[in-house]
């Protein structure tokens, strides 16, 4: 389970690293690409895999929105393995998609870490409890 917000991580010429206390859902290699609402996503590995599986058999490339869900999130994908010192190697398309600077806000939210500009992710903090009142009784209905 990854959980929790980082703030002020340094992302340097070769990626960000990961505190130690969440690079054991890591050790197989990860996934990164482009995420939604303008971060950066890293799927530990088997998360991908699975997650790949649904978008295959619950997705038509016949609706458009598919295709262009397909092409955002895994045109932009990339698998890598984590660095013996606990690095996520973040390349360069990646890094300009989500406006990343010098230093990061890394997100854990539950089977994916996200990746933010920290101007960003205080816009996107500032929306979210906004929204949460909403959202909470949307997703009452949903069973949650």
């Amino acid at each position: 389970m990854l959980l929790g917000t980082y703030r002020s991580l340094p992302l340097t010429g070769e990626g960000v690293l990961l505190p130690h206390h969440l690079r054991r859902g890591f050790d197989q290699g990860y996934a990164i690409t482009r995420g939604l609402d303008g971060c950066v996503a890293v799927f530990p590995l088997a998360v991908w895999e699975a997650l790949l599986q649904r978008i295959e058999h619950g997705t038509s490339f016949l609706k458009s929105a598919a295709r262009l869900f397909q092409r955002h999130f895994l045109g932009g994908a990339s698998v890598e393995a984590l660095g013996p010192d606990g690095m996520i190697r973040v390349p360069d398309y990646l890094r300009q998609h989500a406006e990343l600077e010098d230093e990061v806000v890394l997100v854990g939210v539950g089977n994916r870490l996200e990746i933010w500009n920290t101007k960003r992710w205080t816009h996107e903090e500032f929306r979210m409890n906004e929204r949460s009142l909403r959202s909470s009784e949307e997703l009452s209905e949903l069973g949650l």
